[in-house]
C-alpha cells in the first residue's frame, strides 16, 4: 500500500509540478477526463486509487440530457452533485432531482437509474470502498 501511495505521487508530481510533500492541487479547469467507457459519453476524473481495483473516489461529468439504464453496484457508493441537476430513482420507486451540493447514499446490489436533466451539464463526486462494476438489470 505504501509503495502504491508512492507511486500514485510521484505520478501526479510528474504531471502537475506539485511536490508529493505539499499534497495535490488540480484547478477545475486542468482535470484529466476520460471516457468511463469507451465510446460513452460520460467522462470520469479519478481523484484516489485505482476504481478496477479496489476503493477509490472520482469525479463523474454526464453531458445535461444524458442519462444510464437502471442497473447496480455489487457495494454501497456515496454521491455529491458539484454542477447541474442530477436525476437519481430508486429501481420501482423514489425519484428526485437532486441540485448541486445534493448528497446520495446508494446501497450496494440496489437497482437504480441517473441522468442529467436541464441545461447544464452534471460533475458528481463518486467514492466506494470496493472496486467499481456496472451490473445491469435483466
Amino acid at each position: 500500500m505504501k509503495k502504491k501511495l508512492l507511486l500514485l505521487s510521484l505520478c501526479w508530481t510528474a504531471a502537475t509540478g506539485v511536490h508529493a510533500a505539499d499534497g495535490i492541487m488540480i484547478p477545475a479547469d486542468q482535470m484529466a477526463w476520460k471516457e468511463l467507457n469507451p465510446g460513452a459519453p460520460v467522462m470520469m476524473s479519478p481523484l484516489w486509487e485505482d476504481r478496477a481495483t479496489g476503493e477509490y473516489a472520482m469525479l463523474l461529468k454526464f453531458p445535461a440530457g444524458v442519462g444510464v439504464p437502471i442497473h447496480a453496484h455489487t457495494g454501497d457508493y456515496y454521491g455529491m452533485v458539484l454542477t447541474g441537476i442530477w436525476r437519481h430513482s430508486f429501481d420501482g420507486g423514489e425519484q428526485k432531482d437532486m441540485p448541486a451540493g445534493s448528497y446520495i447514499y446508494q446501497p450496494g446490489m440496489g437497482f437504480h437509474s441517473d441522468a442529467c436533466v436541464g441545461s447544464e451539464d452534471c460533475i458528481l463526486f463518486i467514492h466506494q470502498h470496493v472496486k467499481f462494476d456496472f451490473i445491469p438489470k435483466q
